[in-house]
């Protein structure tokens, strides 16, 4: 999208906003509360509600054709939630969500992912609306709702559409939905506290408050969470990989370090060269951080282990509110409002340059105050003499150097990491109203926008001119005397010291200012009802809807770093240039419930949305039936075809990063991930089936098993993955732009592209199981269990990829089976759970090695006080992974699949909940 065109279209949004914010101030009058009266007016009608998975109005007990897991308030108390990403762990069916990202934009998100599909392919919705989108997007480019913007205790609970529902929802429901429900019918005042530890340690308050009246209802959630971060070295399971004994070379281990090697410069043209042989400081050995340095004579390494933090520190602030009030008897105003910061605080220590001046390295002149390199014997190398030979001997002459290592080392690293500071500020609101026009028909109408911020504070980032010219200036000393022993007064020029002070670094040490944001904005409206048609079940069913979305993004790069819109990047300087973009889509339509008779209940939707040139149009139908063939089993089954439009940053273009392992040496290397956009990509779609049979007794026995099926064509990924790319480029098979190295020879960036590639197909079972049973004296007993089992998982560029990491490819990990089993025993006031969850083993792809299984186990004890304060009290004590597993190492390195497993081990909170 050209400039003018963006401004022209902003102007559309900043006309919006305005409106948002007159809807805001009523928002505030409407909810405040009138009185206090609980109970409901005389007369009431039996409140309808829409099911997920459906735009009908049903009764409450209404239950679905399609395949929906429900977890509530217990469910998510076993999982010992602190925050809704970890609410991860009991849906099986979740699979490839980013749950402990390391060192890149997504610190601090998480998002939904059902079947491995991709974070794109999950939409998620709060109360039917949908949630918003991040700032951020996933190495494939996708969009998605980062979840923990949303406090914990707004929750009510969560209701999983494991099947494909574009024909309902529209674009990124292809693999399913889920629907966030919250308490809109809590009353009182609520305290919440929580305390927690593990590797580090963290704690949250909260609050809610709520209130009805006879024309409605109000309610507020307050949550404040802080959490700490972690270094690598936190870990047992890291440290072990990182040898440093013997002179082998560990996970961290970097030939470039600081104090770095120094080779004789010799002046050619005005340019300086390397000569001769490379010899590491000399001072290497000694110069200490936090982590030890070593050499090899040539190299002096640096043993990076904690230059990067592995869990970020957080802070995080929500507050979610809703009102709901009846303005007539037939007309009804409802809206919620939320608002999020989330403040991601990862270190950044002795990070490489790669960018130089000099022949891979730094000029260091002859006359430098600490330079005490002079020429070999034979004239072709250099040897050291330090100080204290400089001092006896006024005649010795240093040589001219050039120096290559990091500007700084370990000395920057453990307690010493700069703060790279991440913000997230997350605002939603959408209000509406529904309109009863008579018994049988009501008309329900809602407007839906979000606003998502990203600022991001990255420090160290080096101004190199700058630093070179500090060097040759004689005011910053790349040697290793700056670490052991900066209080030296040089022989040479005896104004200066050898330590290094703040005030040069600050001369070339800069912070760089990135900025995105996205706005959307959703206008719906639905007519639902009961015809006068009646089959043998009853009264046919209708809906009918429209549905708009509109969709601006901005990314505003660091302005040292910016192009102009349409030119040339500078990748080795990751320059970029601004990018702003707007997606629109229209969406018309409609849904009947034919209930044949008592036992058969037929159900059919269809869809049709145009995404105009960027995406195209589609039309997408869902057949749905469920035969109750006793009165308590039934059969369900589901057919249709969902589709997911390309994303903005698909068609634009993304910069992320990634972990390679350099094939020339095998060494691990982060590097940046250029994928450019492609305008001429096609809509994702997808063909769906799900087949289930459900058993509900009256004995406290319910059981439901789905087969469930995906045909994915036109898939949108890069076309290759970094390592691919490394790998081939090494290999002769790709050009050499392709993958990059930095003027040391060091993995740099990649470049891709966004393609249309192919298909896919997957598919498995689902199976829910509880049983709940009282014995006399000793309470209520519950059994639940749930698993996923992926059969098939086939790509047509990759072949199998059923249980793999799918690291080669833009796939998510996707173990083939998961299981979660728990017992929960109520007796009077007191509750205790106990619930283990598998992971089955799966293949790295990376190196062609399993990853082991894991099993790990959670407990929980709650108890209820009540008259205590005035009110009612509920203390919880639990334990996550009890038995503190490790996670299962990758095949490639001692790093675990952080789409998957959770590093922090075992976790021991205590909360507590104080009711009025």
């Amino acid at each position: 999208m050209k400039k003018h065109e963006y401004e022209q279209n902003k102007s559309f949004f900043t006309f919006r906003n305005i409106g948002i914010l007159q809807l805001i101030g009523a928002f505030i009058l409407v909810g405040l509360p009138i009185s206090s009266s609980a109970n409901p007016p005389e007369g009431a009608k039996l409140e309808e509600v829409v099911v997920t998975g459906s735009l009908i109005r049903r009764k409450q007990d209404f239950e679905t054709a399609s395949p929906v897991q429900t977890m509530g308030g217990e469910e998510i108390g076993d999982a010992g939630a602190a925050r809704v990403q970890d609410i991860f762990k009991g849906m099986t069916a979740n699979s490839g969500s980013q749950i402990a990202n390391r060192q890149n934009e997504l610190q601090g998100l998480s998002q939904f992912s059902l079947r491995g599909l991709g974070v794109g392919s999950t939409l998620t919705l709060v109360n039917g609306r949908r949630a918003g989108l991040a700032p951020a997007t996933d190495s494939s480019g996708q969009l998605f709702t980062d979840i923990n913007q949303f406090p914990v205790n707004m929750i009510e609970r969560i209701e999983v559409l494991a099947d494909g529902a574009s024909s309902t929802y529209g674009s990124e429901a292809v693999a399913g939905v889920v629907n966030i429900y919250t308490r809109n019918d809590f009353e009182g005042f609520e305290i919440t506290a929580e305390g927690r530890t593990s590797v580090h340690d963290a704690h949250q308050i909260g609050f809610a408050v709520g209130s009805s009246h006879d024309e409605g209802h109000f309610s507020l959630f307050v949550n404040h969470a802080e959490q700490g971060g972690s270094t690598r070295s936190d870990f047992d399971f890291l440290t072990r990989g990182n040898k440093l004994s013997d002179g082998e070379d560990g996970m961290y281990d970097s030939g470039t370090g600081s104090p770095g090697r120094f080779n004789l410069a010799t002046e050619t043209s005005g340019e300086f060269k390397r000569s001769g042989d490379s010899l590491a400081d000399p001072d290497c050995q000694k110069a200490g951080g936090i982590q030890e340095t070593t050499t090899d004579g040539t190299n002096c390494h640096y043993h990076f282990i904690d230059q990067r933090r592995m869990i970020a520190e957080e802070t995080r602030t929500a507050v979610f509110s809703q009102f709901d009030y009846d303005l007539t008897e037939q007309l009804s105003l409802f809206g919620e409002l939320s608002f999020s910061r989330n403040e991601v605080r990862d270190g950044i220590g002795g990070v490489l340059s790669r960018v130089f001046t000099d022949d891979g390295g730094f000029y260091v002149p002859a006359d430098h105050p600490f330079n005490f390199f002079v020429g070999n014997s034979n004239n072709s190398g250099i040897e050291y003499k330090g100080p204290e030979a400089f001092k006896d001997d006024s005649s010795l002459k240093a040589v001219d150097l050039i120096y290559r290592g990091r500007i700084l080392g370990a000395d920057a690293d453990g307690d010493n990491l700069a703060d790279a500071k991440t913000v997230f500020s997350n605002f939603r609101f959408a209000g509406g109203f529904d309109y009863d026009i008579d018994d049988n028909w009501l008309l329900h109408t809602n407007y839906v926008f979000t606003n998502s911020d990203y600022t991001r504070a990255q420090p160290r980032d080096w101004d190199i001119i700058t630093f070179a010219q500090q060097i040759k200036d004689g005011n910053w000393n790349p040697f290793g005397t700056r670490l052991t022993d900066p209080n030296l007064i040089s022989p040479k020029d005896e104004s200066k010291t050898a330590g290094n002070s703040d005030t040069v670094l600050d001369t070339f040490a800069l912070v760089k200012n990135d900025q995105r944001n996205v706005k959307q904005s959703v206008m719906e409206a639905i007519l639902s009802g009961q015809t006068d048609w009646e089959l043998g079940g009853g009264n046919v069913a209708v809906a009918v809807g429209a549905q708009y979305r509109a969709l601006e993004l901005e990314d505003i790069p660091d302005s040292r770093y910016q192009v102009p819109f349409g030119g040339e990047r500078n990748r080795l300087n990751e320059s970029l240039p601004v990018i702003f973009g707007t997606q629109d889509a229209y969406g018309v339509f409609g849904e009947i419930s034919l209930p044949m008779t008592e036992e058969l209940e037929l159900n059919a939707a269809l869809r049709y949305e145009d995404y105009g040139d960027e995406g195209g149009d589609t039309m997408d139908p869902k057949l749905t039936a469920k035969w109750n063939l006793t009165e308590q089993l039934s059969l369900r089954a589901t057919l249709g075809s969902s589709f997911q439009a390309p994303s903005i940053r698909q068609i634009l273009g993304t910069r992320s990063t990634g972990s390679i392992d350099d094939p020339v040496d095998s060494d691990p290397f982060k590097i940046t991930v250029f994928t450019d956009g492609n305008p001429d990509l096609t809509s994702q779609s997808a063909k769906n089936k799900n087949l289930g049979l459900v058993y509900r007794s009256d004995n406290g026995l319910d059981v439901s098993v789905d087969y469930w099926m995906y045909d994915y064509n036109d898939l949108i990924i890069p076309d290759a993955s970094p390592q691919y790319i490394f790998d081939q480029v090494h290999e002769g098979n790709l050009p050499a732009e392709r993958a990059v190295r930095s003027p040391d020879g060091q993995p740099a960036y990649t470049t891709g592209k966004y393609e249309n590639r192919g298909n896919a197909e997957a598919a498995g079972f689902d199976l829910v199981g509880k049983y709940s049973f009282e014995m006399d004296d000793l309470g209520l007993f519950k059994l639940n269990m749930s698993s996923t089992i992926i059969t098939k998982y086939t790509s047509s560029q990759f072949g199998d990829i059923k249980g793999s990491r799918n690291y080669e490819n833009g796939f998510g990990s996707t173990p083939d089976f998961k299981a979660n089993a728990g017992l929960t025993w109520e007796i009077d006031d007191h509750l205790v759970n106990i619930t283990a969850r598998y992971i089955g083993s799966y293949k790295d792809d990376q190196k062609d090695k399993d990853i082991d299984a894991q099993t790990t186990m959670d407990v929980r004890y709650q108890t209820y006080i009540d008259d205590m304060l005035g009110g009612s009290t509920t203390l919880g004590i639990g334990v996550t992974n009890l038995f503190d597993k490790e996670p299962p190492p990758l095949a490639s390195r001692p790093l675990y699949d952080e789409e998957v497993h959770d590093p922090r081990g075992r976790q021991i909170y205590i909360n507590l909940k104080q009711s009025f």
